[in-house]
């Protein structure tokens, strides 16, 4: 039987996904959810509504698509996917309380009588509904308590910052039965640190606003800690950090509350436009939703990034720094203590060499700004506007003339012999190269390429990782011996066979690659994870090595609180392109990315700081071109799986961008390695 989809039954994708995820549909199928979405009768609400009256029987139960409604005395709140009423499905209507809107609400209605219909036509999909709705489940408790009261406050020593209902995250305010399971999330989870790290931030633009300093937002992160930009020059950036850390702490002491409320749009794009935040109200103008929901621990009011903690007091050491760019928020041990264990020296790697940041980086904010786009909303205004081929021409052309420049000062420097190559994963390294190619020929330059993979030790003689998989990643992996015999002998002017790695066999064939040589004009390019460990190549000369750190490093940022992560970015390249070229499903790709992140953080950048040239891949417009294949690959992850938080959270991170079409894409860009149909066929 072929069912229709679900979501041509709504004007709104947020209200199916609402829908899905409230009490009464989580267990229906999402192929079966449009038998359900046809029944439904919508319905609106101003503030103040009433929207069931004391004494009245409802004709089904209720869910909450958007606001929020309180019942009598403040009692119950209900936010959007939470039902009303649900008992009236099991034959056990009751008469109501009151339930009066708090903010603008729209609401849908499951008439029972039209689900009765159901019951006999598709039972199957029926029962879950009726599970959801019958015995004990079905009636609210008599007393519902806050989800942390429910909880222990450290699991194994690591913070719990939130709690999870059938992979559904909540904040540990949130009321819930007493008789709801529960599941505590802590800070070793990536999803636990992102609560925490989100109540950090927010805090330190409560204390930004205490010294008066409005033009400071959030920028880039890394794993123990987030760029803090000024949009006007630090004077003192030593007694801004200290001046920060006194009312963060000061904060933190006092354990105020994280509240949350629901405006009007109007009203939130009022506010924002007078307080300054020209941003966030374009970000709300393009908005589909009637309503916006903020957050706040005190004077200062941001849009709502997702579940936060319910209280400043359960931070502890976190601190602001000094920065290359700025400043630095250190999110303290309760983030820190979950990075994998690396050198000692690498412990402070983002000072000494910024992850984010740096000459390029910094050059292409410049032009950004020049063409007026500094966030999400200002891109989405520009994209309306009619100014996408601009934005994408611009984009693609900037990062031509780096690479052209990047070649001329290879050429200029007549030592150079090996060009090493390395950055995480998906971050364009393949075209990146084929680009560059193209530069230094036209410099009159040959470059001869070898990646590392080919050196790979035979399957059974490669180390294993603490799980007892064979870690590829690990520098062991690697035929040092072979590669360094091999480099010697080119460097040495001699004709050498490159080895080759059977991937399917598992096999290292010593001399199974081409032939290479090194002449007149000729130079050694040498691509892999490892590419940049000093290690690989301690017997060459330093003045013969030229080394490349490439990755995206620039994303817009959607408020002063949230940005599009570069490594979110990454993450939405990968699932696209090994969905296009590897069949890979986008639940495979999000199970598989923290390991790839951890990976990462051992053997790629620790390095960063020996590049001589850290390249940014990013694009400006890229997330609203992955965002026509990704909202969709990321919609087939269910509800069931694991890795749904994760789905979840990608989905509405790139809700609020406008679409492009695929065909702005110049054929030789770095986007088309991810989306397909790429220029470069050599």
């Amino acid at each position: 039987m072929t069912h229709p989809s679900p979501f041509a039954l709504s004007q709104r994708l947020g209200d199916v996904e609402t829908l899905a995820s409230s009490r009464l549909l989580t267990e229906v199928p999402l192929k079966d959810l449009h038998v359900v979405t046809d029944l439904l009768e919508h319905a609106s609400f101003a503030p103040g509504a009433t929207v069931v009256a004391r004494g009245d029987y409802l004709a089904g139960p209720l869910v909450v698509l958007e606001g929020e409604a309180r019942s009598d005395g403040q009692r119950q709140r209900f936010l959007p996917g939470e039902v009303i009423g649900i008992e009236t499905l099991s034959g056990a209507p009751s008469a109501a309380e009151t339930v009066t809107a708090t903010t603008a609400l729209r609401t849908a209605l499951l008439p029972k009588a039209r689900f009765d219909i159901v019951r006999r036509s598709h039972p199957e999909i029926a029962e879950p509904i009726l599970r959801a709705a019958g015995g004990d489940h079905a009636r609210p408790p008599a007393v519902t308590v806050a989800a942390g009261s429910l909880l222990p406050t450290h699991v194994e020593g690591a913070l719990v910052v939130a709690a999870r209902n059938r992979n559904r995250t909540i904040g540990l305010g949130t009321d819930v039965g007493a008789r709801m399971t529960i599941e505590p999330l802590t800070t070793r989870e990536w999803e636990g640190r992102e609560v925490y790290r989100r109540a950090a931030g927010l805090v330190l633009l409560e204390a930004a606003h205490r010294l008066q300093r409005f033009d400071l937002r959030l920028g880039a992160s890394w794993t123990s800690g987030r760029l803090v930009i000024a949009a006007t020059p630090i004077a003192d950036p030593g007694a801004l950090s200290r001046a920060l850390d006194r009312e963060i702490a000061e904060i933190v002491r006092a354990n105020l509350p994280i509240r949350e409320e629901s405006w009007d749009i109007d009203r939130a794009i009022d506010h924002f436009a007078t307080v300054g935040w020209r941003d966030v109200s374009q970000l709300f103008e393009s908005s589909t939703q009637s309503t916006a929901r903020l957050v706040s621990c005190g004077a200062v009011w941001l849009p709502r990034p997702g579940v936060m903690l319910p209280r400043t007091g359960m931070l502890s050491d976190v601190h602001v720094g000094p920065h290359p760019d700025g400043l630095a928020l250190d999110f303290g041990p309760n983030v820190r203590r979950e990075l994998v264990k690396r050198p000692a020296s690498t412990v402070y790697l983002e000072t000494s060499a910024p992850r984010y940041g740096g000459e390029m980086t910094k050059a292409e904010q410049r032009w950004i700004d020049v063409l007026g786009v500094t966030s999400v909303g200002s891109f989405n205004r520009a994209v309306v506007t009619g100014e996408a081929r601009e934005l994408v021409s611009v984009a693609e052309g900037f990062q031509e003339k780096r690479l052209a420049t990047l070649a001329d000062e290879i050429r200029d420097r007549k030592t150079i012999r090996i060009i090493a190559v390395a950055g995480p994963s998906s971050s364009g390294k393949t075209t990146f190269l084929k680009r560059l190619r193209v530069q230094l020929e036209v410099d009159g330059i040959v470059p001869l390429g070898i990646s590392l993979d080919d050196y790979y030790v035979d399957r059974e003689r490669t180390v294993r990782d603490s799980a007892g998989e064979y870690d590829y990643e690990a520098y062991e992996a690697i035929d040092g011996e072979l590669f360094g015999a091999h480099l010697e002998a080119l460097l040495a002017g001699k004709t050498v066979k490159t080895a080759r790695y059977d991937f399917t066999t598992g096999r290292s064939h010593p001399a199974g690659g081409p032939e290479l040589t090194l002449g007149p004009n000729r130079l050694l390019v040498l691509e892999g994870i490892h590419a940049l460990n000093p290690a690989l190549l301690a017997d060459a000369q330093a003045s013969d090595v030229f080394r490349i750190f490439i990755h995206p490093a620039t994303a817009l940022p959607f408020d002063p609180l949230t940005t599009f992560e570069p490594a979110d970015v990454r993450l939405l390249r990968r699932i696209v392109r090994d969905r296009h070229e590897r069949g890979a499903t986008a639940e495979a790709n999000l199970a598989r990315w923290p390991s790839v992140r951890r990976g990462e953080r051992v053997h790629i950048y620790p390095h960063l700081g020996v590049a001589d040239r850290v390249f940014d891949t990013s694009l400006l417009y890229e997330i609203s071109i992955l965002k026509v294949f990704a909202e969709r690959y990321l919609l087939e992850v269910p509800r069931s799986s694991r890795e749904y938080p994760a789905a979840l959270r990608l989905r509405r991170l790139i809700e609020p961008f406008v679409t492009l079409s695929p065909e702005h894409v110049p054929p030789t860009s770095i986007l088309r390695e991810f989306i397909g149909e790429r220029g470069f066929r050599w």
